[in-house]
């Protein structure tokens, strides 16, 4: 895929800003690289003042980086505040050394302030529920370029919305969150050849089917661009690992793994997926996967090669009722399954028109949930179509934090020509 080329600002915007930015700030590329919030403050003004969008595709307007912001503070009381800018290995590390642990999103190597807007269902969501549940205050940056604390208690609504509603509330500066006390888990990924994938994913339905939610688990059909295809499962157990390992042996007994390393170890050392770091992706929730479903999913595969497809079993806490609620949807969704694909094109349209062969094949268990196309890995899997009704209330939220809109393209991408493929949509 062509590189985008580097947008082209007003020539007062680059001088204001760059008038404006810390010495330690940077402006490169319409590239704007935050050394403090105090930078990202004036981005977001200087970009409305000037009517230029801000977070949206590669090469239309201005873009905020906050990698910078790194800062990483664990209270021994039980929680922590991290930058913007802070992956989770990181803050595992720190919580490590208080006795304690993060919550992990769907990716250790990902950024905290991801997992929270785009809702965070991470390996051990369905013990201790989604990223967002656990979230005490949000900083961000709003689109008319004020930095903003937000909690439960002084800011309820922004507070609703900024979890799990996806990026286009603000930049986020700052995020406080409950960490677990020192736990350890059964964890670790299981892989078998490419060819034992029929019978890996029957087993795999009905063993999962039946899991309590101290056990999370997925399933990735790998089609990596060079070497053999693969099946790989990903388990984690919170309870008594003797009980984890007789859990899990209700899947290995049945299909005996090439390799195994589940063993017992912290949450932030779970590990990443066996697949390809690039590539977009589409999405489906469902509500189950009948056996006929299952053979429609690798069917789907073998003809459309994606890179991968991976199915996530939800429910257990993920489906419960939250003490403060947000705009994560979905939660009652019982599986969700990701495609992604390469990068160009036809790729493109292959991922697309797998996922939605497969919401076609697998309507009623769809539970009338739209197919997502088009993203990447933020949001997460639960946020990226939300309801009318939550998407009307961010409307609305946004409406009043953002009057010039320069954030009304955060976490979205363009539409593709339609030779990108059925609908226009384009790449993740």
């Amino acid at each position: 895929m062509p590189l985008a080329p580097p947008p082209v600002l007003p020539p007062d915007l680059t001088a204001a800003l760059r008038g404006r930015l810390s010495p330690g700030a940077r402006l490169d590329d319409g590239v704007v690289t935050a050394a403090d919030p105090g930078d990202v403050v004036a981005a977001l003004r200087l970009a409305g003042r000037y009517g230029v969008p801000v977070g949206g595709p590669a090469g239309r307007g201005l873009a905020v980086d906050v990698d910078a912001l790194d800062e990483v503070t664990v209270s021994r009381a039980g929680w922590a505040r991290v930058g913007g800018g802070v992956r989770w290995r990181p803050l595992a590390e720190a919580a490590a050394r208080c006795g304690l642990a993060p919550l992990v999103g769907p990716t250790p190597a990902g950024r905290v302030a991801d997992a929270v807007t785009g809702g965070g269902v991470g390996p051990l969501a369905r013990t201790y529920g989604p990223v967002s549940d656990r979230v005490r205050a949000v900083e961000l940056v709003t689109g008319d370029g004020v930095l903003r604390r937000v909690t439960a208690e002084g800011t309820p609504e922004l507070f609703w919305g900024v979890r799990g509603g996806g990026a286009g509330l603000g930049v986020v500066t700052a995020v406080e969150l409950d960490l677990l006390a020192a736990p350890t888990v059964h964890a670790g990924w299981l892989q078998w050849a490419g060819a034992d994938a029929p019978a890996v994913l029957a087993r795999w339905r009905t063993w999962s089917a039946a899991l309590p939610p101290q056990a999370g688990t997925t399933l990735l059909l790998v089609r990596p661009p060079a070497g053999p295809d693969a099946v790989a499962v990903r388990f984690a157990w919170t309870g008594d690992p003797a009980d984890g390992a007789d859990v899990l042996d209700g899947l290995r007994g049945a299909v005996p793994p090439r390799s195994d390393d589940v063993v017992v170890r912290r949450p932030g050392d779970l590990g990443t997926a066996p697949v390809p770091g690039d590539g977009v992706e589409s999405s489906l929730l469902l509500d189950r996967l009948p056996a006929d479903g299952a053979d429609a999913l690798l069917a789907a595969a073998r003809r459309t090669a994606p890179r991968t497809v991976e199915l996530r079993l939800l429910g257990g806490a993920v489906g419960w009722v939250p003490e403060r609620g947000s705009a994560l949807c979905h939660r009652d969704a019982r599986l969700a399954v990701r495609v992604v694909g390469g990068a160009g094109a036809e790729r493109r349209a292959a991922t697309w028109a797998c996922v939605e062969e497969l919401a076609g094949l697998l309507g009623p268990d769809t539970g009338g949930r739209e197919p997502a196309h088009g993203f990447g890995p933020s949001p997460d899997v639960l946020a990226r179509t939300p309801t009318p009704a939550v998407r009307g209330r961010l409307a609305a939220l946004a409406a009043t934090t953002d009057p010039h809109r320069v954030l009304e393209g955060a976490g979205r991408r363009p539409p593709a020509d339609r030779s990108a493929g059925p609908g226009g949509h384009g790449p993740g």
